[in-house]
């Protein structure tokens, strides 16, 4: 089942066996899938860009992201959505590239960064983890600056022919980089802008407890953690749904 908010569609996936069944099939799949998590400043960005809206929409699968799209969509369908960090998908996909001895590789982040994430999911399972484009500075188009030879990225990438690609560039980067690649690397069968996962898995930035994370005030742990925050926070949590409801409603 799909719904639509600001012109952008968004998958309903109940069970985490749901979205393993479908991450499956992608990974047996032929071709590359896209996997975006649409988060309210995400949306809100799509509502105001038609081109980033109309590449939101390319996504083989897209899953609310944030307790502000997973409220909106709970309001307007009456009944409870589950809404989707991209960190826990970007590790159930991990975990089955693993079990499969698939490749994967992490694109964007600091080098430092992404070889500890690495590392850290190396200590809990048997993955084989590619670095690429480790540090690279990233336009907000999505593309590499040119003296950042994003062409080389690109190539590394076909050689290490990594089944998972996880691109960690924050939004919309990492969106507008799958993109524009996903055709260009062969292997490739998922590829998922997981935002900030590897500065998670990191060990930089404290995820949420449980508790917190199932009452849905992540917001409140990440302005505790990040007073800069604020301004992003107050337009998930009140400017999206507002405009989201009045707008769907008006």
């Amino acid at each position: 089942m799909a719904r639509e908010i600001f012109g952008v569609r968004l998958d309903e996936v109940a069970s985490r066996e749901e979205l393993e069944r479908a991450c499956i099939g992608f990974l047996e799949g032929d071709r590359a899938r896209r996997i975006f998590t649409p988060n309210p400043e995400i949306l809100l960005r799509a509502r105001d860009d038609p081109s980033y809206r109309e590449l939101l929409n390319t996504a083989d699968l897209a899953l609310p992201d944030g307790t502000g799209v997973a409220l909106v969509e709970s309001l307007l369908s009456r009944r409870r959505v589950r809404r989707w960090p991209g960190v826990e998908i970007g590790a159930l996909v991990v975990r089955l590239a693993s079990d499969r001895d698939l490749p994967i590789a992490f694109v964007g982040g600091s080098a430092t960064v992404a070889e500890r994430a690495a590392a850290e999911w190396r200590s809990r399972v048997p993955v084989r983890v590619h670095l690429a484009g480790s540090g690279v500075p990233i336009d907000d188009d999505g593309r590499a600056r040119p003296d950042a030879r994003d062409d080389e990225i690109v190539g590394d990438l076909q050689h290490a022919a990594p089944a998972v690609v996880l691109v960690g560039l924050g939004a919309p980067k990492q969106e507008r980089w799958i993109a524009e690649h996903v055709d260009d690397i062969p292997s490739a069968r998922i590829m998922i802008g997981v935002g900030g996962a590897f500065d998670m898995w990191a060990g930089l930035l404290r995820r949420a407890p449980r508790l917190v994370h199932r009452v849905g005030l992540e917001w409140a742990w990440r302005l505790a953690l990040e007073p800069g925050r604020y301004p992003r926070i107050v337009r998930a949590t009140v400017v999206f749904p507002f405009r989201a409801l009045t707008e769907r409603t008006s």
